[in-house]
């Protein structure tokens, strides 16, 4: 559905903006605009403004803003062309006459979902038949209520009724219904036949609330069958993809700046049962960089909530090891059971699970708990197991503070001295590359040392508050890796709407290049160099091929993590927009009319940014000292 911008504009300014964003978040007026606690960010501090006049909100301490159908799609979780179906149908805005706009070659992605929406209506019908009476009666044994089965949209296939044939008798063809994976097609027998007879099935959405597959279980015991079959490897459905319920635990997840990962959906259902309504579930799958990337939209804590068990414990340990490489803060759950959360819940001890939740410890104590249970510390071959599994991990995490950390801890556990710490650590690291900066200066042994903290270097502390040069530098730096390639674009598409950008012609330009991988998203340097040719000036162009071949640049170096260096400019910017806004509050406080609320309200975030201006200056000292 192909809207133009001048009907989204219209759909923005008939809709009532304080109304939408009320029905989400609490507001209270104060003076001519509303203030409420910013949902996109941990506030204490109601710092986001609604104005009614200008139909625009805006948090003045995380910086995120835009009209209602930008809090709609990103409070909400949808895509855009969703997040205007729902505004317009929200303000009962006629779009039927733009649904004819398609393109000629429907897209393959939106056929899939369609067969998969098609499919979960004729299981979720099956299920109220009565040859699903015994997959009810498992789902009522399992505490699954009725309630619970609409929730989570959970159906059923019989043997009898064929979901290939009704899919057929709806106009499908063979091809879609095989690529979707709901049915399989013998060429000899030239006969389509089903994937999932005889199962309930649990519909798997992804954060758009897109049907991407399903996952069905059988219920009769001591079969041959597999007791768990998921859809196949599809266009739109991939087992390192998998994050069930996320669409919906995303909205408290938000608000408790709090994510948590457990195994089964069966986990997920019982916990959502009893409130705990933040949780998703992995569902066998290893954690991947999209989950990853997936969990940072909370801007929150991931805890891992993997079973007791013994793959329990490395799942959960691997998982942490992803995410602490990825700058993402996580903890763990300790599970002393063998229980999952689900058998726990329905064992009664729901304030275990509760209590186990809220004193989630960080990673590197949740694995020196669990494996130095197991050592015998007279065995030198079972210590020096234990410590060969510690430091991989902290090797892997690729941390400077866990590694410090680290030390301390292995020193008091295993009664070793410090020296004898690192030097495990070195020659367990010989045949690894590890390099860490310290004071922007490359660390060139292969494993990290700790920093003397009684020695200092003679460079003064560079305070970066100061340097325009510094943040026009982070600017380019965000540029050019976006030109060389789309490795960080994720990353960089999250992170670019919190800051400002000095050289604003470099911002435009990096949204340019950003939709452009919208577009395409395996767009090659050459035709990115392209675009840009189109949309910058001789001066600016002359900029970009200065500062993509000058040898002193820090880009330049191969073994430069280009991920740091680009949440390193990041962090950069947000100083940049910190000074900006302190300046635009300070020139706010200024007006005469000013009432005495907006006033409060605007000393109290100018007080926020001059702590988080210490902190940063604070930090970026403790680097360079």
């Amino acid at each position: 559905m192909l809207i133009p911008k001048e009907v989204i504009e219209d759909i923005i300014q008939k809709s009532d903006i304080v109304s939408i964003i009320s029905e989400r978040v609490t507001l209270s007026k104060k003076g001519r605009n509303y203030w409420g606690l910013c949902p996109f960010h941990q506030d204490s501090n109601a710092s986001m403004s609604v104005s009614p006049e200008k139909k625009f909100f805006k948090c003045f301490s995380c910086q995120v803003s835009g009209t209602a159908l930008d809090f709609i799609k990103d409070f909400d979780n949808i895509s855009f062309q969703d997040a205007i179906k729902k505004l317009s149908s929200l303000i009962n805005y006629d779009l039927t006459k733009y649904q004819s706009n398609i393109p000629q070659q429907q897209n393959k992605d939106a056929i899939l979902y369609k067969l998969n929406e098609e499919a979960l209506a004729f299981f979720k019908l099956n299920l109220r038949s009565n040859e699903a009476k015994p997959a009810v009666k498992y789902l009522h044994s399992r505490d699954i209520t009725n309630e619970d089965i609409q929730f989570f949209e959970i159906g059923y296939l019989s043997k009898t009724n064929s979901l290939v044939d009704h899919l057929l008798n709806k106009g499908f063809n063979i091809s879609d219904i095989v690529d979707a994976g709901l049915g399989s097609y013998n060429e000899e027998r030239n006969k389509l036949y089903d994937i999932f007879q005889d199962r309930i099935l649990f519909p798997i959405r992804n954060e758009n609330k897109e049907l991407i597959g399903f996952s069905g279980r059988i219920i009769e015991t001591g079969s041959d069958r597999p007791k768990y079959l998921n859809t196949k490897e599809t266009k739109v459905f991939s087992k390192r993809k998998i994050a069930y319920n996320f669409s919906e635990a995303i909205k408290s997840a938000r608000i408790k700046k709090e994510i948590i990962i457990l195994e089964g959906y069966m986990d997920v259902i019982s916990m959502h049962k009893n409130g705990i309504n933040n949780t998703i579930a992995l569902m066998g799958t290893a954690l991947s960089q999209y989950h990853v990337n997936l969990f940072k939209t909370i801007k929150g804590t991931v805890k891992m909530f993997l079973d007791g068990d013994e793959p329990g414990i490395k799942g959960n340990i691997e998982a942490a090891q992803t995410l602490i490489s990825s700058n993402q803060k996580v903890l763990i759950v300790n599970n002393p059971t063998n229980n999952d959360p689900d058998e726990l819940i329905k064992q009664g001890r729901k304030a275990e699970v509760e209590q186990m939740i809220t004193n989630a410890t960080n990673p590197l104590e949740y694995i020196i708990y669990k494996r130095w249970n197991k050592v015998d510390p007279k065995d030198f071959n079972s210590v020096e197991e234990f410590m060969k599994e510690v430091c991989t991990f902290v090797i892997n995490c690729n941390n400077q503070i866990l590694y410090e950390t680290s030390i301390d801890k292995l020193e008091k556990v295993t009664n070793l001295s410090k020296e004898s710490i690192i030097d495990f650590y070195k020659k367990h690291t010989r045949s690894r590359t590890m390099t860490f900066t310290n004071s922007n200066q490359e660390v060139k042994e292969k494993v990290i040392e700790p920093k003397p903290k009684q020695e200092k270097e003679n460079n003064q502390n560079f305070n970066v508050l100061s340097s325009l040069k510094a943040y026009e530098l982070a600017g380019k730096t965000i540029l050019f890796d976006l030109i060389k390639s789309n490795k960080n674009l994720e990353l960089i598409k999250e992170k670019i709407r919190e800051v400002n950008f000095p050289h604003k012609k470099f911002g435009k330009l990096i949204s340019q290049i950003i939709n452009s991988y919208d577009e395409n998203i395996n767009c090659s340097e050459v035709e990115i160099k392209e675009m840009l040719a189109k949309h910058s000036t001789p001066e600016n162009l002359e900029e970009i091929a200065w500062y993509e071949n000058d040898p002193l640049m820090v880009h330049k170096k191969t073994n430069v993590d280009s991920t740091k260096l680009i949440e390193n400019s990041f962090e950069k910017l947000k100083m940049y927009s910190n000074e900006k806004k302190i300046i635009e509050i300070n020139e706010m406080l200024k007006a005469k009319n000013l009432s005495k609320a907006d006033r409060e309200n605007l000393m109290n975030i100018l007080s926020d940014r001059i702590k988080k201006r210490e902190e940063w200056l604070s930090i970026f000292n403790d680097k360079n000292n």
